[in-house]
């Protein structure tokens, strides 16, 4: 509306955001982002030069420890994180944000990183992307079968987005042995390895980086959904035992957690108290906000970043808009 478009313009160019700045600079902020590619980096790059005009970048580890002592941060202290350890991160991400100077996590799935799995979403837009068929039939358990047509770029998109919401919310068994037939529904063979856009950084690979400064935390075993798991036991082999793999794997200390999929309902008090029993000192959320310095060191808010967010919208998210 044109409205809209005036009132961004006036936020933009009469010093809306620096105010926004101002009220909010007793807040630190978590970016998270995901994914990167080689069209993604001259966004990346002006972001990156918006946060060292604008903002003070300081690792995790320094976040979290200043929360902790009850120590105050710098005015407008910020860090980024990036989830899943994609090896799209080192080719696209790593260089800008080094470059710049900005702190950053990387959140690694062990088990991904180890080249024993590929990410369960990945996989589901594996098979929707290159199957032939014009609908398929999405059942799961005693429910009814769900019809998803397939047949154009955008029902796949959406059917992506559908199934993968589905799939969050039932037992993780039954997701297990759901994606176990999921190729032959589609009449696909859906490869051991992924796709290279889609593959994840070695053990080397995340040795290079955390050489370069990069913190590497844990984003579990297997990305599952850590409240809908059936036992104790498969919650400390997600938690503590990926914490395990990955700091005998890197020779490094392992401090701080991410929760797959990060809401609500992924996040309950059990799991919680699996993650501070494993012994991290923080934990990472997908509940979108900025965080002042009473945050439970647990359940730390986040900014939903992606490397081709649109220029205006992320440096007004960045200021405290859009929350």
């Amino acid at each position: 509306m044109a409205w809209k478009a005036v009132a961004r313009a006036a936020l933009h160019t009469m010093g809306g955001l620096g105010a926004m700045r101002l009220a909010n600079r007793r807040k630190f902020r978590v970016l998270a982002f995901h994914s990167f590619s080689e069209a993604s980096r001259a966004n990346v790059d002006a972001i990156c030069a918006h946060i060292t005009s604008h903002f003070e970048p300081l690792s995790l580890s320094d976040m979290v420890d200043a929360v902790k002592r009850g120590v105050a941060l710098p005015d407008n202290a910020l860090t980024i994180t990036v989830d899943d350890g994609y090896k799209n991160y080192a080719l696209y991400g790593h260089p800008i944000f080094r470059r710049h100077r900005i702190p950053i996590t990387v959140f690694a799935v062990a088990g991904f990183a180890a080249g024993r799995l590929w990410l369960w979403p990945d996989q589901i837009e594996f098979g929707l992307e290159h199957t032939a068929q014009t609908s398929i039939a999405i059942k799961l358990g005693a429910a009814e079968a769900v019809e998803m047509p397939v047949s154009s770029s955008e029902q796949k998109a959406d059917s992506l987005s559908r199934l993968t919401e589905m799939l969050k919310v039932v037992p993780n068994q039954q997701r297990l042995i759901f994606m176990e037939g999921f190729g032959s529904l589609c009449g696909v063979a859906i490869p051991a390895s992924p796709p290279p856009h889609r593959a994840a950084m070695n053990w080397d690979e995340l040795r290079a980086v955390a050489a370069e400064g990069v913190e590497i935390g844990c984003h579990t075993e297997s990305h599952p959904i850590l409240t809908r798991l059936e036992s104790q036991a498969e919650l400390e082999r997600e938690i503590k035992g990926a914490k395990q793999t990955l700091e005998e794997s890197l020779s490094l200390p392992i401090r701080h957690f991410c929760y797959p999929n990060g809401k609500s309902p992924d996040i309950n008090t059990t799991v919680v108290n699996s993650v501070r029993d494993a012994g991290f000192d923080s934990a990472v959320t997908c509940f979108w906000g900025l965080n002042s310095n009473a945050v439970e060191p647990m359940r730390i808010q986040r900014l939903p970043f992606d490397s081709a967010l649109e220029f205006a919208y992320a440096i007004e998210l960045l200021a405290g808009l859009h929350l």
